[in-house]
Order: C-alpha cells, then structure tokens, then sequence
C-alpha cells in the first residue's frame, strides 16, 4: 500500500528580479526536501508566511493580500497563542501614523477572507472583546539558514495552541506526563468543562520536550463510529485515502515513536477502546493519550480523573495570599482581567469565593461567569447562580457548540446517558448532601428498571463525585449537576 507522507515545507533561494512567477514556482516545487533555507518561514494550516519576500503562499500558489492585512497576519502570527492589544496593532502596523480603531477591524475582515481559503484557517483569528485578537492555529516556524529534513518535520509537534494560559492544574500535568512515561493508554475522565483536553495539550507539550517522535492531537467529537475514528487519525497523518484508514495508519506508524492524543471520545468510548487496543498491538512504539468523560475500560488503560479546581469552604476567610492556593479564584481572577480592568479587592473575594464554590471549581462555568462580571458585576453575578444555566451563556464564538454556554455542555453529556441513567439521575437530584449507594439504589423507584447499573453508569460517565469515608465511599452530586437534573425533571 503507497501512504503519503506529510510534506515538509519547501523553500528556495531564488533572484526574485530574473524570474517570472511561474519559473519561482517551478523551481520551488523541484527543490528536494534537505535543500538550505535562506527565508525565514511561518507555516500554519496549508499557508506558508515568508517576511523578508512579503508573500503569502498556500501550498504553491501566491496569494494576493494587501500590505497592512500582511502586517496584521505576520504579527499575530509571530505571537501566535497571545493576545495581541488593539493598541499594538495600531502602533505596530501603522507606525507615526494615527488611525482609528476602525482601520483595524476593516484590515482584519480582509484578512479574514483571505483566510477563509482554507476551511482550517477560517476561525485562524479569535476577537477577544476589549482586550484585541489572537491568533489560535498552531504555527511552525522555520528560521533563516536551516536544514530542513523530512524526517524532523514530521516529528514536530502539531498541537493545538490553548488561548488561556492554564491555572491550577500543574499537579495534574505532572501526575499524567509522569503516567505517559510508564503506561502507553492514559485517559482523563471527568465531567464536561472540567478542563480535559487543556489538561491533555499542555502534557503533550511537556511530554515533547523530552520525545523526539511523531505527536498528534485529533478531535473525535464529530465521529460516529470506530470506521469514522481511524479515518480521522489517518487524516491527521496526512496518509493518501484507502479502502481500510485503519490498515493505513498501522502501517504508517509501524515501528514509529508516536504520541496521539485522541480528544472527546466519550459518544463513542466501546468502538474507540477496540481502535485502541487494536492500534497497541500492532505498533509497539505507540502510546494513546484520552480525553472522554467516560474510560474506554481498555486493557492497559491508566485513568487519571480530573478533579474541579480548589476554592475555600463556605465562611472561611480568605485574603489577598491565599488567591494563589485557590486555583478556583486564581483562574475567574485571570479570565475577569481578560475581558476587563479588573483588581480584585478584598471585600471582593468573599462574592468571589461563593461564585467559585456555586460553580464547584468548574474550569468553563468560571470563565462564562468571569465573561460577564463587566456587565452584571460580581454581587449580581453570585445572587443570579442560583439559575446559573440562565446566566452563563457567553462562550467563545470560536469554540465547539457544546462549549458556548453551560446548558449547552451538560445536554452533550445528558444526551449520552440511557433512560435508567436519566430518571436515575433525576431521583439523585432530589438527595441532598452525600449518599451511599446503597441509599440511592434503595431509593429509586420511578420506572428504572436497573437502578444499580444505572446509577454506577452515571459513576462511570463522571456525573457523580466520590469521597472515601469511615463508612465507606460516599457518593454526591456537583451543585452545578444538581441544578441541570431539576432543570430537566421541571421542563418534562
């Protein structure tokens, strides 16, 4: 079976004055894939950026973009991952000149169109209100006077950058990487936006530091099935189309060192664990990192589950030195400050506290909560928590449809449960503070045919927290959790 491998970026050192376009192309194209580089290079989705020539190539083919919308595009690029402030972008691509913020917006809709050419790059640029734009592709970036070899490209990290920095979870980083390095299946489990994939991207990164092979990241939200899944992974692969993507991509890996993380698995967690199993058998170089709110149950699995981030009991007194040992109040504090000016004062840090409590530590509840302290403030916004999935509707515009409001997140997960689950989940909703198990099996009698199975699946599905006690484990449900399942039963 022929694959086809990625290509690497390729370059030339060329009199631009001597020769026509199409002979820059030609000689372009015949360049082998070790010749020296003399321009610089930025290379994201299928465009290639070269600053010095001032051209913007998508695969052999010159794009025509304006100069400023080509300032703008190099210097979101060269700080891809970070905000960059609408007052830098004047300054910068518009220097000793005044001009409106305007200028700006009318620039960035023309680059945005040029974008557009690439279904991959058309959401390339993320608006953060009130603080300017980001560039959120994943860039390689080629320096003057390399060797660019096949072989290295391949084995380049291509992750998704995260456009937040990551607040509270170096512990969990650490505990996965160091699980990466003894177990080739690691899944994160745990409930819908409590940070899986961040935590998943930001090991990969680390675990790049010290790996020299092939990683990937795939997205397996969109997949129905197991034939969907192999086919997704070869697509990441860059591997030729096949009668069978999963022979093809056995094949491509082989012997190869490879790390591929396999994101949001949950709607299909059976047909993915026999993927996985399938895939470590055949190439013993592999390792599989997981994100899915269920584990697959695989043989040789390592399950790590993510737990909320840490904010202080209920009439604990807190100040200034202890935002840091909060991770919950570390993180609204920094999304508050991303949309706003914002410092927090200390009669602000019990409305804080209590915000962060009401939403269990939830990573994505905090950041739709913090994207709405300019316009509500930060008293209404604990008041009105009482409803929270009426308030925290503001996600990224970017972002996955289940990730634009809180509701939006739960339904995924409710969806996935079966109707013993669902009227399981509605009894426990009903059951204040913790339980055993026993009590809630014992106490559900509204047409669940299966109580015990259905309520250790909603265990496994990451509806339900664990703590160990004298009595033996003792069972809850998240605040936020809670709020949903009423929902629910009262809109039925």
């Amino acid at each position: 079976m022929t694959l086809r491998s990625e290509q690497p970026v390729r370059t030339a050192l060329f009199d631009e004055s001597s020769c026509s376009t199409a002979q820059q192309f030609e000689t372009f194209s015949a360049l082998s894939t070790t010749e020296r580089v003399s321009d610089e290079c930025y290379e994201f989705a299928s465009f290639r950026l070269f600053p010095k020539r001032r051209t913007l190539l998508r695969g052999d083919q010159r794009i025509a973009i304006g100069g400023r919308a080509l300032d703008l595009l190099l210097l979101l690029v060269t700080r891809a991952g970070n905000v960059v402030s609408i007052d830098d972008l004047m300054r910068l691509v518009w220097p000793n000149v005044t001009v409106e913020e305007a200028n700006v917006r009318v620039q960035m809709a023309l680059l945005r169109k040029v974008l557009s050419q690439c279904d991959e790059a058309n959401l390339a640029i993320d608006t953060v209100p009130n603080r300017g734009y980001c560039f959120v592709l994943s860039v390689r970036h080629h320096s003057n006077r390399i060797e660019l070899d096949s072989s290295r490209l391949q084995r380049h990290p291509a992750l998704p950058i995260l456009p937040n920095p990551t607040v509270g979870r170096d512990d969990a980083i650490q505990i996965v990487a160091a699980a990466l390095v003894q177990h080739r299946l690691v899944t994160i489990t745990g409930p819908g936006g409590i940070g899986k994939t961040t935590v998943a991207v930001a090991t990969a990164k680390r675990y790049a530091e010290k790996c020299q092979g092939l990683i990937r990241f795939i997205d397996l939200s969109h997949v129905v099935d197991g034939v969907g899944a192999a086919q997704a992974i070869s697509d990441a692969l860059h591997l030729a189309p096949g009668y069978d993507p999963f022979e093809a991509l056995c094949e491509h890996l082989g012997n190869e060192e490879a790390l591929l993380i396999l994101d949001t698995c949950e709607h299909i967690v059976e047909p993915v664990a026999i993927l996985a199993e399938e895939m470590l058998s055949r190439c013993p170089d592999l390792k599989l990192l997981v994100t899915s709110r269920e584990a697959l149950r695989a043989t040789g699995e390592w399950t790590h589950r993510l737990p909320s981030l840490t904010f202080p009991a209920a009439g604990e007194d807190i100040a200034h030195r202890d935002i840091a040992r909060f991770s919950a109040i570390a993180l609204f504090i920094d999304r508050v400050q991303s949309s706003m000016r914002f410092e927090a004062q200390r009669r602000d840090l019990p409305m804080i506290a209590e915000i962060c409590r009401k939403l269990d530590g939830i990573p994505l509840a905090l950041e739709f909560a913090a994207a709405r302290v300019a316009e509500l403030g930060l008293r209404e916004i604990a008041v009105r928590l009482d409803d929270c999935f009426a308030i925290l509707t503001r996600g990224r515009r970017t972002a996955l449809p289940r990730h634009r409001t809180l509701a939006a997140a739960f339904d995924w997960s409710y969806g996935l449960l079966s109707e013993d689950e669902q009227r399981m989940l509605a009894h426990l909703a009903a059951l204040r503070g913790s339980f055993t198990a026993e009590r809630a099996i014992a106490g559900c009698r509204d047409g669940c045919r299966r109580p015990s199975e259905a309520f250790y699946g909603l265990f496994d599905k990451s509806f339900l927290g664990i703590e160990m006690a004298g009595e033996g484990p003792m069972f809850c449900l998240l605040e936020t959790t809670r709020a949903y399942a009423r929902g629910v039963v009262c809109s039925q």
